[in-house]
């Protein structure tokens, strides 16, 4: 139809030195040209119509729908060139005074001329001769698809949120229900952020893809050396990609660094990175939403300096430095704290897709492992993703984590822990966006070379364990990048957007736990287990007892409490196994050797059982099973993991046989010699190695809600 346009132009100016009347209709011209072409297209849908009945009848249903949704961006069109018309008048008008100039050009050149040798290699275009003789059902139905096909990809492409999110910010604001509700509403939004993610991954997972299936699986690498050997490229890939795909992958890569369950090893150390190194959004961003925030045209009304770029910047927001004018003289350097524009509506966004890419995860993941996929198996992975989601929704509630710093601040004044501090709110100067606190001089943990660092560790185990265990309120956060030594020596918790309720029942639990663990009751340990939520309810103790769980839990302890970190875990485990095995044998056999035996352990507990274990194909598999039924694993050890795996770490850079159970045992035996409880009176005699009294039953856990019940 453009070829036909154009060629009626050309041919109005080719004739014009015979005719220069004849270029006075040119509009009238096309709008006859787009009544013919929707002329045609009502006799095609006749001819639709008219083959209905034909044995092709689907195909040509098919093709009919297709022609129905494309009438909207026909009616577009037809919208188009009328909008159209004053450009083309305007073009008639030049080509009416570009005529006589055209005819004296015309009547200089000889017969057979450049210009009419062109018109006749033109002939067919001027007759607007179709490309396609016969335009069958088939061939519109595809020209129609490939024009919707061009349709849908521009308005994917071109898709907003316009900021808007399916909940408010805050700790129990996150709910997946409302999010799926609000995202069928948004497909065309939804299919644009699959689409970025399949660009910017598919790089990296073509890159794993390969390494497992073509030179693992196909070539019968049963040890899967390639992907193993290709582990530390790909982890740094993978960094820069979670950096790449924004902030809710920042976060999803800072809470997968502990999960080394989930992910390889040399994964988990290069996503540590993430902790304080996010690309921070502009300044001028950031300013105007100050303004905006704190209700002033200029940010010099509040703030005598602030710095022109952010000295820290996180996946949820950025940090500036300023000197606060303040109320009354009391101000001083502060620290100011900017939301991300649309960040809870980025977070939401990412949140519903990843619910809906986990069972593909999962399934895949499985099928690297040769491990069939239970729908336990996506249940579980995606109640992750929500329990994620529900801590990524809550740190961008800015009074909420005003508050929380101020409760834990307060709380450890109370208890007279004075080595321990939270920077001072600002309160007059807390918004939803934006949070405003004392500016605290001080160096990271792990990086200040001052002799009462080990001091330090002390006191931030103690102030976890009086999280955990008093206080009932869990910091969730506890890189090394929010742990500081002040210029005056004491330790400083910053950032409090993401923490935990723990219930006075859990506290108790875990109590009796530690004290079961520590004069090596095992008995007792499999009842704490359900107590703490590590096992459901409708499993029993003996079932526990007969899994084996006890053995597991005597060697971790004993390992733990000998100290050294993994390194020299690692070391005393291989002396172990070679006196059990023989010291000839490499590091690989021995390994085979352990497999082997807990093989052989295995097949005797399923043999126990009553289980066939000559119909069982793979015991590792029917294990698991089942201990996906006896187990699993509470948010909140999540975060004590982490916090504890962070002090730790910073302990072990000082004192190579640093073992942090033993610096947990001072803060236990305060913390129970005075609580008058009776549970605590339990765990205190417990932990002595003392019987209970005669005729005093053993206390029983109050069924409280847990957290992660919610």
């Amino acid at each position: 139809s453009l070829a036909g346009v154009h060629a009626h132009a050309w041919h109005m100016v080719h004739t014009a030195a015979g005719a220069p009347t004849r270029l006075r209709p040119p509009v009238m011209a096309l709008n006859q040209e787009l009544q013919r072409q929707q002329l045609e297209i009502l006799e095609l849908k006749r001819q639709i119509a008219e083959l209905q009945a034909a044995p092709r009848e689907e195909e040509l249903s098919a093709v009919e729908r297709v022609v129905s949704a494309l009438d909207p961006v026909l009616h577009a069109a037809r919208d188009g060139m009328a909008a159209l018309d004053p450009v083309l008048h305007a073009a008639r008008d030049g080509l009416s005074a570009l005529g006589g100039v055209v005819g004296a050009a015309h009547a200089s050149l000889p017969p057979q001329a450049p210009l009419a040798q062109a018109s006749s290699l033109l002939a067919p275009l001027l007759d607007n001769s179709p490309i396609i003789a016969e335009a069958t059902p088939g061939v519109v139905g595809l020209q129609l698809g490939a024009v919707g096909l061009a349709c849908l990809s521009s308005a994917i492409a071109t898709a907003q949120d316009g900021g808007e999110a399916p909940y408010e910010p805050g700790a129990n604001a996150y709910n997946p229900l409302a999010a799926s509700a609000f995202y069928r509403e948004r497909p065309l939004l939804v299919a644009r952020r699959l689409c970025s993610l399949a660009y910017l991954t598919s790089a990296f997972t073509t890159g794993v893809l390969w390494d497992w299936l073509v030179r693992g699986k196909l070539l019968k690498d049963d040890q899967y050396t390639a992907l193993k050997a290709a582990e530390p490229r790909r982890a740094k890939e993978a960094l820069m990609l979670c950096e790449q795909l924004g902030p809710t992958f920042i976060k999803l890569g800072q809470a997968l660094s502990i999960r080394t369950d989930l992910i390889p090893e040399a994964y988990a150390l290069e996503l540590r990175q993430l902790q304080d190194a996010v690309p921070p959004f502009p300044s001028d961003v950031a300013y105007a939403r100050l303004r905006t925030q704190l209700g002033v045209r200029d940010l010099s009304q509040l703030f005598s300096t602030i710095s022109p770029s952010p000295v820290a910047s996180a996946s949820i927001g950025q940090v500036y430095k300023g000197t606060y004018k303040g109320v009354a003289g009391g101000g001083g350097e502060v620290a100011i704290k900017v939301q991300r524009p649309g960040i809870l509506a980025e977070i939401a966004l990412d949140l519903y897709v990843l619910r809906l890419l986990t069972p593909i995860q999962t399934r895949l993941q499985n099928a690297v492992n040769g491990v069939a996929t239970a729908q336990a198996d996506i249940d579980v992975a995606v109640q992750l993703v929500d329990e994620w989601g529900r801590g990524f929704v809550a740190e961008t509630d800015y009074r909420l984590e005003a508050k929380n710093t101020a409760d834990f601040a307060r709380s450890m004044r109370a208890r007279g822990l004075d080595a321990v501090c939270a920077p001072t709110v600002v309160d007059e100067l807390t918004r939803d966006t934006v949070l405003v606190t004392e500016w605290v001089d001080g160096t990271r943990l792990d990086r200040d070379a001052s002799p009462d660092v080990p001091r330090l560790c002390g006191v931030a185990i103690n102030a976890y364990l009086t999280m955990l265990l008093d206080t009932g309120v869990l910091h969730c956060d506890p890189h090394p990048g929010n742990l500081l030594r002040t210029t005056d020596g004491k330790l400083c918790v910053l950032d409090w957007g993401m923490t935990l309720a723990v219930p006075p029942n859990l506290q108790y639990s875990l109590l009796e736990f530690i004290a079961h663990i520590n004069t090596e009751d095992y008995d007792s340990i499999p009842q704490d287990f359900i107590n703490l939520g590590f096992s459901p309810e409708d499993v029993s103790v003996e079932r526990l007892k007969a899994s084996g769980i006890t053995d597991g839990l005597s060697f971790a302890f004993r390992q733990l409490s000998a100290g050294g970190g993994p390194k020299k875990i690692a070391a005393r485990v291989e002396a172990e196994l070679k006196e059990r095995y023989g010291d000839e044998l490499t590091g690989p056999e021995l390994e085979k050797r352990a497999q082997a035996e807990l093989l052989e352990a295995m097949e005797m507990q399923l043999k126990s059982e009553g289980v066939d274990v000559k119909g069982v194909t793979n015991v590792m598999e029917e294990m698991s099973k089942r201990n996906r039924e006896l187990f699993s694993l509470p948010p909140y050890v999540l975060y004590v993991a982490r916090a504890f795996s962070t002090l730790e770490g910073i302990g072990l850079s000082i004192d190579d046989d640093y073992a942090i159970v033993q610096e947990c045992y001072p803060y236990l035996s305060r913390r129970l010699f005075t609580d008058r409880s009776p549970r605590a009176k339990a765990a205190l005699r417990a932990m002595l190695g003392l019987e209970a009294p005669t005729g005093e039953p053993r206390v029983a856990p109050a069924a409280d809600a847990l957290p992660w019940d919610h």
